[in-house]
């Protein structure tokens, strides 16, 4: 198992003296053939001075001024150099002569010879220019190169933090299964240990949590499924033996109990359609057949309370979805509309579509919701009122809490508002088709 640091540090170290040293023996090339030209100007100028000295009118402006004394007369002077001295001190120094400043040395190796050289200031700061220039050249230029090789060495590094992520990222909610890397350097390892023993422990918790929910609704189904017997037959030899219930508890009593049976037949459909661990089977379906089906399956309760149901708009409308999710959404929204609907109401469920949408409106004429209520009525067990619903309809305030769970699941999306009756609640779900 390779570091990622150990790889990183090595390559850049190698990468930096590698092409450090290449620049280097770039810059002392340079450098060299700067000072090359520099000494063969030299000798240029000392050829032109004794040429000067024994041939006349050979004179070589070659950037230096030169002037020979000997006992107080001047004895030669280069093309540059002025008919007066050009200074008086030994040693150097600066003056200004021939519309320039010079930098002069000036020399006395006996009491009768006296040499004198100047050169231009600005052709020493241009010389001198030239060879730091030639010096850093190589090193500027290589900066880019160093620039696209680090990149590349950290890119190829870092690959597999990148692949790490991908599959992160592209995981379904549902999908806890362990992220498997080839070649994983030893900093990213114990992240991916990590990762994986945490995808293992929200595996086992949510197996755990769906486990128990169907354990609690199959242990609580059977006692309930033998009182309902026994107080239906209660309710018979009461009947029987003439004995009265003023009070209606046995009719309160079998209330309850269905109203039981009821909660946990919703906590059960709650856990099985919760977006984060629900098994969606997407086929192509008719959402149109489909309401048909529940306005069928509703029916018998519809019609016990004299209601209207109608089912307006498109006779067919194909989306892909799961069958059995989208069937207890419309379900819910239906049996809502009825429960809350008073006797002789009124129910309209209109299908259609909006550009890449199915659009499900369900509008009913009950008492409707207040509209600072619909943001809290698809929390789970949230009434209106409470258990004291101005309807006086039993619930268990879990029906939107699924519906919208199946919107989610669907990826779409679900408002409330107001009925275009003169009271009641409009749903409006919008479904990507």
């Amino acid at each position: 198992m390779r570091s990622l640091r150990r790889y990183l540090v090595t390559v850049l170290i190698a990468l930096f003296t590698l092409i450090s040293f290449v620049a280097a023996l770039q810059s002392y090339k340079q450098s060299a053939i700067r000072a090359e030209a520099l000494f063969d100007q030299d000798l240029q100028v000392l050829a032109s001075s004794l040429s000067q000295q024994y041939q006349a009118g050979s004179q070589q402006e070659l950037g230096l001024a030169l002037q020979v004394w000997q006992k107080g007369e001047l004895v030669y002077r280069s093309a540059l150099a002025p008919e007066t001295s050009m200074s008086e001190a030994e040693g150097f120094s600066e003056h200004n002569f021939a519309g320039k400043r010079w930098r002069v040395f000036r020399q006395t190796p006996t009491d009768l010879l006296t040499v004198i050289v100047a050169q231009p200031l600005k052709q020493r700061q241009q010389l001198a220019d030239e060879v730091i220039t030639a010096s850093i050249y190589p090193v500027v230029l290589s900066l880019p190169l160093q620039a696209l090789l680090i990149w590349l060495v950290v890119s190829k590094a870092l690959s597999p933090i990148k692949r790490f992520s991908a599959q992160l990222s592209s995981k379904k909610a549902n999908d806890l299964s362990p992220v498997e890397l080839d070649q994983v350097p030893a900093e990213l390892d114990q992240m991916l240990k990590t990762t994986n023993q945490l995808f293992a422990r929200l595996a086992d918790a949510f197996e755990r949590e769906k486990r128990f929910a169907s354990d609690v609704a199959h242990e609580l189904r059977t006692p309930l499924s033998v009182l309902q017997v026994n107080l239906h037959n209660a309710s018979q030899q009461w009947q029987h033996s003439g004995i009265s219930d003023p009070e209606g508890s046995m009719l309160a009593l079998q209330a309850g109990v269905e109203r039981m049976s009821a909660l946990i037949e919703q906590i059960m459909l709650l856990n099985r359609t919760n977006p984060e661990h629900f098994q969606a089977r997407t086929e192509q379906l008719d959402l149109a057949g489909l309401c048909r089906q529940v306005v069928a399956d509703w029916y018998p309760h519809i019609d016990k309370k004299q209601q209207q149901i109608e089912l307006l708009g498109l006779e067919h409308l194909s989306l892909k979805g799961d069958a059995f999710a989208l069937r207890l959404l419309v379900s819910n929204l239906v049996g809502n509309a009825s429960k809350y609907s008073a006797v002789g109401g009124s129910i309209q469920l209109e299908l259609s579509t909006n550009q890449q949408q199915a659009m499900l409106v369900v509008q009913d004429n009950g008492p409707g919701i207040a509209p600072e209520e619909y943001s809290r009525v698809f929390d789970r067990f949230y009434r209106v009122g409470g258990d004291r619903h101005q309807s006086g309809t039993i619930g268990s305030g879990l029906g939107l809490a699924i519906v919208r769970d199946i919107v989610v699941l669907h990826q779409g999306r679900i408002s409330l508002g107001a009925s275009d009756f003169s009271s009641g609640l409009k749903v409006t779900v919008e479904l990507p088709l």
